[in-house]
């Protein structure tokens, strides 16, 4: 049982072997788009990524103008 079970693994291991090494070469062309695409996918990701840190950014900015007109208001003592 064990030999047979070996044996049909080991055979379609060699027909995954064989059918790598007979790939087309238009195939590989397939696979260069696929690694394009995968980066711009990649850049459209750093791109969102710097646009929320611009907002973070800002927002803070904001927070801190907030924050220096609330200290340098003068207070109302009556």
């Amino acid at each position: 049982m064990r030999a047979v079970m070996l044996g049909v693994v080991t055979a379609g291991l060699g027909m995954m072997l064989f059918g790598v090494a007979g790939m087309a070469v238009r195939a590989m062309g397939v696979m260069s788009r696929l690694l394009v695409v995968a980066g711009f996918m990649m850049l459209g990701g750093f791109a969102v990524m710097l646009g929320g840190m611009l907002v973070v950014f800002c927002g803070l900015v904001v927070m801190l103008d907030c924050v220096v007109a609330h200290v340098s208001l003068p207070a109302d003592d009556e």
